[in-house]
């Protein structure tokens, strides 16, 4: 709404005279009015719209996936042909978020008490809910709590946008997104996302999507406020990860401008090379890329000078690819056992029953069909739940208060990292691990 009347007035300050002053003087005016009647108008918007995590709307070139159209322009179009399906991990995800999303406004008095718990019944039915969402969620919250409330020291009239849609379909033909957390104030904008997953550390450094976000957010309100620097910050409780990074508001246009216009363009149109890299990990046309088959099939027909032994130069080119490699091999693997299950032959192969298991139809009759002729220490056994369902029963906070001195956790098994790794090198691995 804010945009959009901005965007009327500058429409009509084209040399128009209005009475005595020309447009232009109004628009500084009403900018003024905007600024001090914003939280209103917000209010009113929100009233206009909610959030349906669930359905969020996905474009074709969308934000989350500015990484890998912006590095590989034809995959937007190769994704059009699968189907976007959801796992576990991702309704996960969205839970978290909509309690994020809940427990925000509920600290900001947004909602009433009882309007909160009204809205979180059908949440705690969700079989993905767990304590532990609720207490990792609360990590995202509190850091939000903590950067408004500093903003506001800074800008009294700072201002906290929830779950906010962004438009930069300037640069990006059908280019929105939907912001977690948006803090604005004169000097930084700062935009916010929560990750949930726990597989891997995602750095806000140089972040594509929360670029993208950046420049929607600023064109919205960067009337209203005087913005030099953008703050992209995501966070991952699970991972007991923050990770934020600053950029100047004429680098990031510049960027956009730069960048993500010219290669939006190709994308759109399907266009350009296929390139492989990081940002391949969650692409659906993985499996039947064919520029990282090549790439990845031209590691063993690669002509190493000893035809017997690799050299230690050709042993280190070979394992930079292997994760690129084993991740390939994981999407076919799970492509062609999918769309068999679905009908599919493939030629030489066949389903077939797997391997199964053995359990018991009914344990209390076993029990009492034993308890006869056997002492049930023979076939009963006692054991301590593991930590993480301990954990998860105390809760995170509580677990360390009670149990935290009757932990034992060792080092961790050597992994080899790029040197760029922000951990420290280990010393002596071969004495400490072999």
């Amino acid at each position: 709404m804010i945009a959009f009347i901005q965007q009327k007035l500058i429409e009509n300050a084209q040399g128009e005279k209005i009475g005595f002053q020309y447009a232009k003087d109004n628009v500084t005016a009403a900018n003024i009015f905007l600024r001090l009647f914003k939280k209103e108008i917000q209010t009113m918007k929100k009233q206009e719209e909610s959030i349906d995590h669930s359905a969020r709307a996905h474009a074709l070139l969308s934000a989350s996936g500015a990484s890998r159209w912006i590095n590989c322009t034809p995959s937007a179009r190769l994704e059009e042909k699968f189907e976007n399906k959801n796992t576990s991990f991702s309704e996960e995800g969205t839970l978290a978020h909509e309690f994020a999303e809940l427990n925000l406004k509920k600290q900001l008095k947004l909602i009433t008490p009882k309007q909160y718990s009204t809205l979180v019944a059908p949440f705690l039915a969700n079989e993905y809910y767990s304590p532990e969402m609720e207490t990792e969620v609360q990590k995202h919250v509190d850091y939000v709590i903590q950067q408004f409330t500093a903003a506001k020291r800074v800008t009294k009239d700072a201002l906290l946008l929830i779950e906010e849609k962004v438009d930069f379909s300037h640069l990006v033909e059908g280019g929105f997104g939907t912001c977690d957390d948006n803090i604005i104030a004169d000097g930084v904008l700062e935009v916010i996302d929560l990750k949930y997953g726990k597989g891997v550390i995602v750095s806000a450094e140089d972040n594509s999507q929360l670029k993208l976000y950046a420049i929607g957010a600023l064109r919205a309100t960067e009337l209203l406020y005087d913005i030099h620097t953008v703050r992209l910050t995501i966070v991952q409780p699970r991972l007991d990860s923050i990770s934020s990074w600053e950029m100047s508001v004429d680098d990031l246009y510049k960027w956009g401008e730069e960048v993500v216009k010219v290669k939006a363009e190709k994308a759109y149109a399907g266009e350009g090379e296929q390139i492989t890299g990081d940002w391949c990990r969650f692409c659906k046309a993985k499996a039947k890329c064919r520029a990282l088959a090549d790439e990845s099939l031209e590691v063993a027909k690669h002509e190493f000078a000893d035809p017997n032994l690799l050299s230690d130069s050709e042993l280190l080119e070979v394992f930079k690819k292997s994760d690129l490699i084993s991740s390939w091999l994981d999407s076919v693997t799970a492509h062609i056992f999918q769309s068999a299950l679905e009908g599919k032959k493939w030629e030489g192969y066949k389903l077939v029953e797997g391997r199964s298991v053995r359990t018991w139809k009914d344990e209390e009759a076993i029990k009492e069909r034993l308890r006869l002729d056997y002492d049930p220490t023979d076939y009963i056994n006692e054991k301590l739940a593991g930590i993480g369902q301990i954990e998860k029963l105390v809760g995170k906070t509580n677990f360390t208060t009670l149990l935290g001195d009757l932990i034992i956790k060792p080092a961790g098994k050597p992994t080899l990292a790029p040197e760029s790794d922000k951990r420290p090198e280990l010393a002596q691995a071969k004495d400490d691990f072999a």
